[in-house]
């Protein structure tokens, strides 16, 4: 389809018609036949500049309510011409890429979330405007099974509950000071880690935030009880405050427990327990049972 500038290109020729049939003036029928040579020459261009391009995705990480999901989505050139300023659009995210002759690339859509819970890519159209802006060409559109967990925003309401070993929060956090933790190794960074566990100089050598994994020998343990909380707090607060509990709890090395209506998830510790933990929040309902949803994070 034509552009803004296409139609304008459209109304030049219309009047270069008019001026050469009314004053029988070669160099404006010469003119004329340039201008619409080079226009379907461009038709061409910008049709083939979009066919034969591939799309895949990726599966989404989690992300917790108001960072925004990402959705990795792979453009594929499996001819052997390169192929110019093609945008890729879902929603409101676009970006311009070029693709060389069998080249691969992976773009990440960057979406806004909204709420919590499973949180599906937006449709992907391919365009292009090449090569000189006065046709529009344009893909079916492409959509993705992939589905982003969106955690609950971490919200601190309500004090940290008290562990079950009659210890408190303050001696987890003692024998934090008294050497409790021992080195485990290194860890991709999540949202909740502690700032003075980050690994500074890896930031600084590979642009990437990597996070010091410790070994936490404290055997206390707390009970993240849904009904602890307030009952003037709304589902929504609730749940934010369950999944800062949960947060917290994980950073502190202690063993913890999630209870909820018609749910419990029993004591343990580890990235898989924190997960399958704020998965449950993520997911709750009032009317449906979480424990057999499928998890994309």
């Amino acid at each position: 389809m034509p552009t803004r500038v296409g139609w304008y290109f459209a109304l030049i020729l219309a009047a270069l018609f008019g001026i050469a049939v009314k004053f029988d003036n070669q160099s404006a029928f010469m003119m004329l036949f340039i201008l619409v040579a080079v226009g379907l020459i461009a038709m061409v261009y910008t049709h083939n500049n979009v066919i034969g391009l591939s799309i895949g995705s990726h599966p989404s990480k989690s992300v917790f309510l108001g960072n925004a999901a990402i959705f990795p989505i792979t453009l594929s050139n499996p001819s052997g011409k390169p192929r110019h300023a093609v945008w890729l659009i879902a929603g409101g995210f676009h970006q311009l890429s070029t693709l060389g002759g069998g080249d691969q690339q992976t773009i990440e859509v960057r979406l806004p979330t909204v709420q919590r819970g499973l949180f599906p890519c937006e449709p992907v159209n391919l365009s292009s405007l090449y090569p000189i802006g006065i046709f529009f060409c344009w893909t079916k559109r492409f959509v993705s099974d992939e589905r982003c967990l969106v955690y609950p925003q971490p919200l601190d309401l309500v004090p940290f509950p008290e562990d079950g070993s009659n210890n408190g929060k303050e001696e987890a956090n003692a024998n934090v000071r008294l050497g409790a933790e021992d080195y485990a190794g290194m860890k991709n960074y999540q949202d909740g880690d502690r700032m003075r566990d980050i690994h500074w100089p890896s930031l600084a050598k590979t642009n990437k935030l990597v996070s010091i994994q410790y070994e936490n020998h404290s055997n206390s343990s707390v009970n993240l009880s849904w009904f602890n909380l307030p009952v003037s707090l709304s589902t929504e607060d609730r749940l934010s405050q369950l999944c800062y509990w949960v947060i917290n709890a994980e950073k502190n090395g202690q063993r913890y427990q999630l209870e909820m209506p018609n749910h419990t998830i029993e004591f343990d510790k580890g990235m898989n327990h924190y997960h399958a933990c704020l998965r449950v929040l993520a997911l709750w309902s009032d009317n449906t049972d979480v424990s057999g949803e499928e998890d994309h994070g």
